[in-house]
């Protein structure tokens, strides 16, 4: 029994928080690959869009939480998913129709979309810390554990 708990253990506290960092970091990544291959400019913005994603995605968590909506013993955070990644897009596309699109049109050299990017950042962290807070949430993980020890010797 000592090993199995060993195990979940293992897959618990090193295994799925890596693999969750690891695909966070990916996504930056293939954001940030799609940005510049596309639109030819560095937008300093895309981290701060992901943290804008991750905030619709908690305030939409809370909802359905608010609302008893479950997934049974899966997290509530994966039905709203999807909502963070919609309100992602529609800001992602506010911020690209009324912004960039007159830098665009204007033919600004790369270093002006890049400037353009750092404000953006900026407005958009202010935004993030107005809805949420500046705070640290801390999500209590012992209760929504995807497996659990059995007979542990704490």
């Amino acid at each position: 029994m000592d090993f199995v708990n060993a195990i979940i253990l293992l897959l618990n506290y090193i295994f799925i928080p890596a693999l969750t960092y690891g695909s966070q970091l990916a996504l930056g990544a293939i954001f940030v690959t799609l940005i510049y291959g596309i639109l030819r400019f560095a937008n300093f913005a895309t981290g701060d869009m992901m943290s804008f994603g991750t905030m619709a995605t908690i305030l939409f968590t809370w909802y359905f939480q608010s609302l008893g909506v479950s997934l049974g013993v899966l997290p509530t955070a994966l039905l709203a998913i999807p909502f963070g990644i919609i309100f992602m897009i529609m800001y992602m596309l506010l911020i690209d129709k009324f912004v960039f699109k007159y830098y665009r049109y204007q033919k600004s050299p790369p270093v002006q979309f890049a400037m353009v990017s750092i404000g953006v950042m900026f407005v958009t962290q202010a935004v993030v810390r107005i809805i949420i807070g500046p705070l640290i949430e801390d999500f209590l993980m012992e209760k929504n554990l995807l497996l659990r020890l059995e007979n542990s010797k704490r």
